[in-house]
């Protein structure tokens, strides 16, 4: 599930650290560093934020095309990770 954004001044972004820890992991791993963004906000530094466009972008490209791969496979009885169960439920 997409998260939503936060707006200060304009910068609608989203911070790594309210996203689902799926999502905060497979973004770590796929997403090129250089789009981190830092935000001050009130005078306090706010870290590792994305700006909401990158992670939308990120997150239909990336995301859910790694997700739909996944679920495909485990309804084909391909994946180790997915137990039999949750495949019958899907």
């Amino acid at each position: 599930m997409k998260v939503n954004s936060t707006i200060y001044k304009g910068i609608e972004y989203v911070q790594l650290s309210t996203l689902p820890p799926e999502q905060k992991e497979k973004l770590l791993q796929t997403i090129n560093h250089d789009l981190f963004i830092k935000i001050l906000v009130n005078g306090k530094l706010i870290v590792n934020c994305l700006l909401f466009k990158d992670y939308e972008v990120w997150f239909e490209n990336v995301y859910k095309s790694q997700f739909k791969q996944e679920v495909g496979q485990a309804r084909k009885g391909n994946s180790p990770d997915v137990p039999a169960e949750a495949v019958k439920k899907a």
